[in-house]
Parts: structure tokens; C-alpha cells; sequence
């Protein structure tokens, strides 16, 4: 069986970046705010960092697992992967930096970025 381009390039990029995560990531927009949902399976919430500089928001994690041998036995295949990541985001001007939070759940990191006030749709009166 022949592999394909593409599956040549993740076997070498699997190969090549062990341990260099690159969770799933979601980004949805709401009425009055964006929403980032990323897959964490693994990592403690301690574990995980959210830093605001500049216009950029820095989500950093870092997945353990035993080492090569655990508990008297020797890890023969490892396909769970452990090591760190670090990814940022650009915020724009739309973005309420102080309201930013974070939450993990059952290996999901669901970031809220609420909308400035000014960004969003409001009813203004009309005077006779």
C-alpha cells in the first residue's frame, strides 16, 4: 500500500515533533462574544497558562505521562503523546480584555471573549 502526500507529511511530522502538541481548536462568534474551545485531554488544569500582552492572548499547556518505564514495567509503545505547547491569538478591538476567562472541564479548554460594549448592538431613542 502506497501513502498518500499528505500521510507521508504526518508520519514525518509525527516523527519529527513528538513531543509538540497542536490541540483541536474551534473558534465560534456569538451575539456578544467569541468563544475558543480547545481539546486538552490530559493535561491538569494547573498546568494550563492564559496570558494577556499587547493584542495577543498566550495559551500554554504542558501534558505529563510516566516516563519510559513505570512502576517496574517498560512502556513498549506510547502513543499518547506528552510535552508542551504554547499558541497565541490576536485580540482586536472588538475584544473586552478585562472580562477574558477561562475554564477546563473534562479535557476541554473553553476560553470566553466577551465583546466590548461599544462593538455591540444597542437600542437608541429617538426624542419628538
Amino acid at each position: 500500500m502506497q501513502m498518500t502526500e499528505t500521510q507521508q507529511e504526518n508520519v514525518a511530522l509525527q516523527n519529527c515533533c513528538e513531543r509538540v502538541l497542536r490541540p483541536r481548536t474551534d473558534i465560534a462568534e456569538y451575539g456578544d462574544r467569541f468563544e475558543i474551545t480547545m481539546e486538552l485531554p490530559g493535561v491538569a488544569v494547573e498546568k494550563v497558562g492564559l496570558q494577556i500582552e499587547n493584542d495577543e492572548l498566550r495559551i500554554s499547556a504542558e501534558r505529563e505521562t510516566a516516563a519510559t518505564s513505570d512502576n517496574g514495567h517498560q512502556i513498549l509503545v506510547r502513543e499518547r503523546r506528552r510535552g508542551t505547547f504554547a499558541r497565541t491569538f490576536q485580540l482586536g478591538p472588538a475584544i473586552d480584555r478585562d472580562r477574558i476567562e477561562g475554564q477546563m472541564a473534562d479535557g476541554v479548554l473553553r476560553i470566553r471573549l466577551p465583546k466590548s460594549a461599544a462593538v455591540l448592538p444597542r437600542k437608541i431613542q429617538v426624542n419628538g
